[in-house]
């Protein structure tokens, strides 16, 4: 009888350990190879992540967003280029949402209430964004729209970074920084766990920059 499912929080380590049976035996099959690409991708970031100390914050942010993007980036054939950030990210949350047959991501959401409400009530990320009551949304459980909107607002705080909008370090950035920090991390683990357990066989859309052969 196969184990029940278990519910976030779960670790990298964790995460890892139960992909890596799956990914040796797909290796060896050939199977999922795009998907088998994302997920080693992105434990690679996540990984890279963890060694940030206290210190290295910025750092630890743009190495989190690597390892979201490796997961929900999608090839645009009309442009020749990977889609639009936005339209990705919002993309990867529904089909997240449809693959989510153990309620990870609602049990993460609900979980860390108080961490989603602070990243919507930010004062820095409020005056960017249009007024929403995340405490109303979180109790009539419209989760996809709860980690939708929660991405958006995570895409600026790493705007900011990757497009030289702060200082390296600054003191004034440090508590959204901190809260986005956390609230990505918590929903890519998330998002790691429903795409190991119930997606590594479905179409996440085109791989970006697949590795050079030959």
């Amino acid at each position: 009888m196969r184990p029940a499912p278990q519910l976030a929080p779960l670790d990298l380590d964790t995460i890892r350990r139960l992909w890596k049976p799956r990914r040796d035996s797909y290796a060896d099959a050939r199977l999922y190879e795009e998907n088998r690409i994302r997920l080693h991708r992105a434990f690679s970031w996540l990984e890279r992540a963890e060694r940030c100390g206290e210190a290295q914050l910025d750092d630890r942010y743009l190495a989190q967003w690597a390892a979201l993007m490796a997961l929900a980036s999608r090839w645009d054939e009309g442009r020749g280029a990977p889609a639009a950030e936005r339209t990705a990210l919002a993309a990867f949350v529904r089909q997240v949402s449809a693959t989510d047959h153990d309620g990870v991501v609602p049990a993460t959401l609900e979980r860390e209430r108080a961490l989603v409400i602070s990243v919507f009530t930010d004062r820095y990320l409020a005056r960017h964004f249009d007024a929403v009551d995340a405490r109303a949304l979180v109790e009539r459980r419209r989760f996809d729209r709860v980690a939708q909107m929660m991405l958006e607002r995570c895409a600026l705080v790493h705007a900011q970074l990757a497009q030289g909008g702060s200082t390296y370090a600054s003191r004034e950035n440090r508590t959204v920084l901190k809260r986005s920090s956390m609230a990505l991390d918590r929903f890519t683990l998330a998002a790691l766990q429903v795409f190991i357990n119930h997606g590594y066989a479905d179409d996440w859309g085109g791989l970006c920059w697949p590795p050079a052969r030959g």
